[in-house]
């Protein structure tokens, strides 16, 4: 009797998933890769599954009916409502974090509170409750502040306060327009700290873990870090200004956090990862999530080489391999969005030259924003795709995922200019 093929899922339809399930389809094992509901640009890496529920249980029943080896689960939001608490009660190997788990991103409060029982360092804060106290805060600390929003907002509930007039903008979009909405039921302010930033993801078991290479994302949509945050306009790796003591610092974050959650009776499994600084009294975190960042994992999950779903199937088993070593090559990756991104992303806008950019050397497309309409793709999303580009330099992966990004037309779409720009 032939051995069954191995069926991966991964849930999830953007740039991050499209780069897991390539990465997942380099094994050696030929696996089955499915992406649900996925997007059609995805189509020759995995095979696409559209129609997954929209709620947690009944997503669980429907992923199960698949009958998967191993799920892999992408954003943030399913992980919050507890999807991998459902499969694993199903008897099904998953790669993310439980619900209790997952509240290390759901909850900025609660990832504060862990960070204080591990000794991580971090900025100072306190919960606001108002317009008033907020600006009796800002009166105490003085700039640069930052006020957040405790739950999760796609990546758009962090506001950097400079002056007066980014505070009264801030406070209205938090407090009078209430833009957030359920995310910022409770909201607090950090003190604002200097340096620069880097993304450390691991991957982990609850108790070991295998760090890739430390990256950068460039989190506002124009050139020179201007215009309002978005979900990730680029990112790259690996980092020029990263030092083995930075390394073995975060690595050191890493661990005490894992303590922490175990501590707490919440163990973490699967990719846990740090928005760390490193100022002048060394590096401090910003912030954790629970899942892979995304645009990162277009730069980082090709570090696993056709090793990551062994990687991912020891996870899920507690017995993560921790003698393997990241490919460090380096790489680019640049985000083209759609006019009016991020507030007002136009839909329906017709992708010409997809298939003649992947044709330059050394480039990978992932894509996330896109639907088909009469046998083309056209945008359905704020962030359309992912042009990656690798090298031997930052510079090199840099020129060639611009050389590419220049074959694809999208009217009005907007991307940086300016991604790896700098010495990094």
């Amino acid at each position: 009797m032939n051995k069954r093929t191995k069926r991966i899922i991964i849930v999830g339809s953007g740039a991050r998933e499209h780069a897991l399930a390539a990465g997942i389809a380099r094994s050696p094992e030929k696996p089955e890769v499915i992406v649900a509901p996925g997007n059609p640009g995805m189509s020759a890496d995995a095979k696409i599954l559209s129609g997954m529920p929209t709620t947690s249980a009944e997503s669980a029943d429907w992923i199960a009916s698949q009958e998967p080896d191993l799920v892999v689960i992408g954003p943030e939001k399913p992980l919050s409502d507890g999807i991998v608490d459902r499969l694993t009660d199903r008897g099904i190997a998953v790669v993310g974090p439980s619900y209790e788990a997952a509240r290390i991103e759901g909850s900025k409060l609660f990832a504060k509170e862990r960070m204080m029982e591990a000794g991580i360092a971090t900025a100072d804060f306190r919960v606001i409750k108002g317009v008033q106290q907020a600006r009796e805060t800002v009166r105490e600390w003085g700039y640069p502040i930052v006020l957040k929003a405790d739950g999760l907002a796609q990546g758009k509930g962090v506001s950097v306060i400079l002056d007066d007039h980014d505070l009264e903008e801030a406070l209205d979009r938090f407090f009078v327009r209430k833009e957030l909405k359920e995310a910022q039921e409770r909201v607090f302010l950090e003190k604002g700290l200097s340096g620069p930033e880097a993304s450390f993801i691991v991957l982990t078991d609850g108790t070991r873990f295998i760090p890739f290479p430390a990256a950068r994302d460039y989190k506002r949509i124009y050139d020179g870090d201007k215009g309002p945050n978005t979900g990730g306009m680029g990112a790259l790796t690996p980092l020029g200004d990263w030092t083995e003591n930075d390394q073995k610092d975060a690595c050191q974050i890493i661990d005490r956090c894992l303590w922490a959650m175990r501590r707490y009776g919440a163990p973490f499994v699967g990719f846990l990862y740090a928005g760390i600084m490193r100022t002048p009294n060394g590096l401090k975190v910003l912030e954790f999530n629970a899942r892979f960042g995304d645009p990162e994992a277009q730069v980082l999950v090709p570090a696993a080489g056709e090793g990551l779903l062994d990687l991912l199937t020891q996870a899920t088993q507690g017995a993560l391999s921790t003698g393997v070593s990241m490919e460090g090559r380096a790489r680019v990756a640049v985000v083209l969005a759609s006019e009016g991104y991020p507030e007002n992303p136009v839909f329906g806008t017709q992708l010409e030259g997809i298939e003649k950019a992947r044709q330059e050397p050394h480039i990978q497309i992932y894509t996330a924003g896109v639907s088909q309409k009469g046998g083309h793709l056209v945008t359905s999303g704020g962030r359309v795709l992912s042009v990656v580009g690798e090298g031997a330099s930052s510079l090199e992966a840099r020129n060639r995922a611009y050389q590419a990004m220049a074959q694809i037309r999208l009217e009005r779409g907007q991307y940086r200019r300016d991604i790896g720009g700098r010495q990094e």
